[in-house]
This record gives structure tokens, sequence and C-alpha cells, in this order.
């Protein structure tokens, strides 16, 4: 379930909301993680009727776009962003892990079996994470969507200050934003079983709230004074600068809070300083300065990226 609620919370927009089974009512990632788990509970992500509560191949093969429009609630007065990205993810999802069996099982695939990976790779119940990184950037690449010149490079983009002549991919950026919260996930919910070492190989997540939380504080300050009045393609150089600073930055950030808290990195790592500092703090600050809790940069999204 946690590869799928991933894939399935690429933000949502302010305008969308989630009212669950008690009638509370829930927005942004939040409400795309209740939907997400009341979705799994109906088995929509299992081919299996004796085993609903699983997620495999054939199902997600399978899957269309208007289960996910009635499970999350979406119609003309509760729209939500980038839903036909995430359906394709899920599909794409599907097939990329019965192309690559040796991470997610050879007789049924499923993302959960992705520990099964892990644990044969592992000695004295630790791995480095690069045996995960390797199950996730190789075994989901078929996962993202292609550009318009045919080429699947997922979370890339072109940043032409940096072109050399003669020297190719210089100009490429890579951030892996969704890879990289799907590996934190998963660490998290397979910590119970090994522990993960090489964690200084992760970086910060290159997203709105992190990226936000930098803009709002003027420590990051765009060059072009009407930056807010545009929406900004994904790619575009404001928002590929944007991305790369924050994760430069965020590094920063995390050193200072540890040396004010006096903990290293091992005690304090990356992931608990995304979520519950810089996060959840560009998040607190974006509402705080417009009532919609917007970020500071608006970005057009295709659910598979923010």
């Amino acid at each position: 379930m946690i590869t799928v609620s991933v894939l399935l919370d690429a933000g949502a927009g302010a305008d969308w909301s989630y009212t669950d089974e008690n009638g509370q009512q829930w927005g942004r990632s939040e409400g795309l993680a209740v939907a997400s788990f009341d979705l799994f509970l109906t088995g929509i992500f299992s081919s299996d009727p004796a085993m609903p509560h699983r997620v495999n191949s054939f199902a997600l093969k399978a899957l269309t776009l208007k289960p996910l429009l009635q499970g999350f609630q979406v119609n003309a007065h509760n729209k939500m962003t980038g839903l036909e990205g995430r359906v394709g993810l899920l599909q794409r999802l599907g097939t990329a892990m019965e192309q690559n069996p040796d991470f997610f099982g050879h007789e049924m695939q499923r993302p959960g079996n992705l520990l099964d990976y892990v644990l044969s790779k592992s000695q004295g119940g630790r791995a480095s994470v690069r045996v995960l990184w390797d199950a996730v950037i190789n075994g989901l690449a078929t996962v993202w969507p292609t550009t318009l010149a045919g080429i699947r490079r997922g979370d890339i983009w072109i940043y032409a200050p940096l072109r050399k002549a003669a020297v190719p991919g210089s100009d490429m950026i890579p951030f892996h934003k969704l890879s990289q919260w799907l590996m934190h996930s998963l660490m998290e919910g397979m910590s119970e079983f090994v522990q993960f070492d090489d964690l200084h190989l992760m970086t910060a997540l290159a997203e709105y709230r992190n990226g936000g939380l930098l803009v709002d504080l003027g420590a990051l300050v765009p060059k072009d004074p009407n930056y807010a009045a545009t929406t900004h393609a994904v790619g575009s150089e404001l928002v590929v600068e944007w991305r790369a600073l924050t994760v430069c930055l965020i590094d920063e950030v995390a050193d200072g809070i540890r040396k004010e808290l006096g903990m290293t990195a091992e005690q304090l790592p990356l992931s608990r300083i995304l979520e519950g500092g810089t996060w959840t703090a560009g998040r607190a600050i974006a509402k705080s300065k417009r009532a919609n809790g917007n970020p500071p940069i608006t970005v057009r999204s295709d659910g598979t990226v923010f």
C-alpha cells in the first residue's frame, strides 16, 4: 500500500477535499492518504478476492479512471489536480513489476515483495540504502511518463545554463522527488525488519513545501518580481532553479538544526527533518501568507512530480 499511496499523493490542489465515513473532511496530503487507504480497503488494488487487502500487478494494469474519480470523490465542485496522470502511473507500475520479478516476486508481482528482495541482500539485519535504491530506480524506470521527444527520463530536467559543448547530459539536473519520497516511506515501513545504512546518500525532496519555505522566508528571491502572477511549467528555468536550490539549502538547514540540538545525522536523519520540520513549516507559513495555503510559486503539475 505504501507504493500506491506515494504515487497517488502528488498534490491535489487547494480546492479538493475528501470526506471519510465518519463525516470528517480532509484536504491536501492528509486527504489523499485517507482516501488512498479507504480505496485500498475496498480491494480495488488486488485482483484476488481471497486477498483483497494487497496490491498486485494484475489489478493495477486493469485500473481505470472512473473508480478513482469515485474513490477520491472528484466532481465538478471538488476538482483534483492531475488525477489522470496518477492513473497512468499506477497502470505502468503494474507493468513495471511484471518486467522486474527479481524485485517484485516471480509468482505474483507485488510492491510488498521489495522487502523480501532487501532482506535477501542484507547482512546481520542491515542493508545499504543502495540496495533499495537499485530496486526503486531500476525496477520502476518504466513507470514515469515520456517527454514530447519520446524519452522516459523521470524527474530529470534540462537547465540550459549548465550546458557544456560536447558533454552529453551536462545540462540535466536529477531530482527523483517521488522516487526518494517512496524510498523514505518504504524504509520507515521496513525498519521493523532491517536497518538501512548510507542514509547520507539521500537528498532533500525537491517539492513545493520545502522550496516554498525558502521563498516565503526570503532565503530564495525570484529575479522576476511578477513570478507569482504566472503558472510555471515544471521544466521551466525558474522551477528547475528553485528545486535545485531547495535540495542544496535544505541540507544547510538540516546541519543547522542538528547543531542547535546537539544531534548527529544518525540521530536526526533527513527524513525526520523533512517530515516534522521543513515540510510542516512550509505548509504552515504558506497558510499564514495565502488564504488557500498554496505555495508561493505555482507549478503546472500533471500529478507525477509535485
